[in-house]
């Protein structure tokens, strides 16, 4: 949509004025606060056009206006100015984002948190769903005399652990044997495949290895069956205390976003990898939704899924603060996987060559 110069400067002010106060902003205001060089009529007969145009809605209880979504649209497309992060901020994101790419899950987690410290609105983190990942590695690590850890690597970076404990000592000896044969007969083989068919590709031989194998595959499926995306939400409170959220429709729809999480995760399966994905009030397509702005970074590592980061406010979020936090986050995270990844891929390729040997 195209807007004069004027029109455009009013919009602004009017958005930052109502994210500011979350009340209906009136051309007095603008006029007395915002150095506009216009009077107050001619801001209010601006406003009224931009009202006609949708950018603008009146609320029926009062004389002034709001920013409707498709306001909102044109501020963020072409309005608005991103401001830049400060050196603090970025020490802070630097710091939390550490180069341990092998714990991509909590360090999306980690990331997460800092993003909702440093907007105080609600982050989320969605795992890929890993119904048709391949199984590109498992390996057995012993803690202890008698604990045994099962790591799954799939295809698309992502792990998946869990710790299995025995009643009494496991042989060193055993867990290689475990480990070459887990390997040999699901290596390659996705997810939804082995766990509806485990028993056909390692129960018809358990009998013929050790006893203390079967546990183990127990674990092994429960730890394919969990391959639904799931949503990881920090900071939900705080959003709580913001005054949409005293309007008891607007409150039960957030509540019902937190308990099924279906709209969060199908927004994000529907963004572009690589890129900040922005939904705003009714553009989400979810009635629950429409009172919110969803903004998320998904990740991809050699065009696979690797999950999603973004953040859920308000549709009178700070936009010019948020995006290029969610931005420089999402940037980091790739840039530090890139580094790590052919580290990644020549430990695989060693600890591989260990257990065929």
């Amino acid at each position: 949509m195209l807007l004069d110069d004027r029109k455009k400067r009013i919009l602004e002010a009017v958005i930052e004025e109502y994210n500011r106060t979350a009340e209906p902003v009136g051309s007095g205001k603008i006029a007395s606060d915002y150095d506009l060089g216009l009077s107050s009529a001619t801001i209010r007969n601006e406003m009224a056009s931009l009202e006609d145009l949708g950018l603008l809605e009146q609320p029926h209880t009062s004389a002034g206006r709001v920013p409707s979504d498709k306001g909102y649209r044109v501020y963020v497309d072409n309005i608005m100015k991103e401001k830049s992060l400060s050196v603090k901020e970025k020490n802070m994101i630097d710091k939390v984002i550490s180069d341990d790419v092998n714990r991509f899950e909590s360090l999306m987690r980690e990331a997460s948190n800092i993003l909702t410290r440093l907007t105080n609105y609600a982050s989320i983190t969605i795992e890929p769903e890993l119904d048709n990942c391949e199984v590109e590695e498992i390996k057995l690590v012993k803690i202890g005399h008698d604990r045994l850890m099962i790591v799954i690597l799939a295809n698309n970076g992502i792990i998946k652990e869990s710790i299995i404990k025995y009643d009494d000592e496991i042989p060193e000896e055993n867990i290689e044997i475990f480990n070459n044969y887990l390997n040999y007969k699901l290596q390659g083989r996705n997810f939804r495949e082995i766990y509806e068919n485990i028993g056909k590709y390692v129960g018809q031989e358990l009998d013929n290895i050790n006893d203390k194998i079967v546990p183990l595959v127990a674990e092994l499926n429960n730890l394919l069956i969990n391959k639904n995306a799931k949503v990881h939400m920090e900071g939900a409170t705080k959003l709580l205390e913001l005054p949409e959220l005293k309007n008891t429709d607007t409150l039960k729809n957030f509540l019902n976003i937190i308990e099924t999480q279906d709209a969060i995760k199908e927004i994000a399966r529907n963004g572009y990898d690589g890129n900040i994905n922005i939904y705003i009030g009714n553009e989400c397509a979810f009635e629950d939704l429409k009172d919110f702005t969803i903004i998320t970074y998904k990740q991809s590592i050699n065009d696979k899924d690797v999950g999603t980061i973004g953040l859920i406010g308000p549709t009178r979020m700070d936009y010019k603060k948020v995006i290029p936090m969610i931005k420089y986050i999402g940037d980091t995270i790739k840039e530090k996987m890139k580094q790590g990844g052919e580290d990644c891929v020549g430990k695989e390729e060693e600890t591989r060559g260990e257990w065929r040997n």
